[in-house]
């Protein structure tokens, strides 16, 4: 049973760098380079635009609608966003799935309670742009625009019954308050591919 779940889950990892191949020549969102600015809207149709939060530190997640890695983190994620709001940290979800509709994400934002904003990525750009891969993915910036985070929430992996012993993005988000350098700038992000629509 335990050979065919490693089989099964490195045909899924060579499935996913297969995909991933072709868009992340794309990718222009650098570790340790400036964000290029970016503006979208959220759910409620507000614009949100990357240079406005310059001086704060900016914490992006690649979100979903249906990912059940999105719905395993969504309570972290949350806690995150409420843990921080006082601390100069802005939390900001991005949807770039081509499946999943502007109703439903508001749908399901409110039945889970989101607390903080969706911004809807038509046409997959800015997944391009960082190279996202899954759902959720973890971006976070600094206080000057530069890229100083990429990857997973935590060191749990794949299965929900794994010890978290290493809180990636908490230990990220305090290291920049407090003017270090991150621990783990670069992880290996967990999740649902990004349902990305090809033209």
């Amino acid at each position: 049973m335990n050979k065919i779940l490693s089989f099964s889950l490195f045909l899924f990892v060579l499935a996913t760098s297969v995909f991933a191949a072709g868009f992340l020549d794309k990718k222009i969102v650098k570790l340790g380079e400036t964000v290029p600015d970016l503006q979208l809207k959220d759910t409620t149709g507000a614009n949100h635009q990357l240079s406005q939060y310059r001086g704060k530190i900016v914490m992006l997640h690649f979100w979903s609608a249906e990912c059940p890695f999105v719905i395993r983190y969504q309570e972290e994620l949350k806690q995150i966003a409420t843990d921080y709001s006082s601390k100069d940290v802005v939390v900001l979800a991005i949807d770039s799935n081509a499946n999943e509709t502007l109703e439903q994400i508001k749908d399901i934002a409110e039945k889970r309670k989101v607390n903080h904003p969706i911004l809807m990525d038509p046409g997959n750009q800015v997944a391009d742009q960082f190279g996202a891969i899954t759902t959720p993915h973890v971006f976070i910036i600094d206080r000057d625009g530069t890229l100083a985070y990429e990857g997973a929430v935590d060191d749990q992996g794949w299965s929900e019954t794994n010890r978290v012993s290493k809180h990636y993005v908490r230990e990220a988000l305090e290291a920049l308050l407090s003017g270090n350098p991150v621990p783990h700038p670069q992880t290996k992000s967990v999740g649902c591919t990004v349902k990305r629509s090809f033209k």
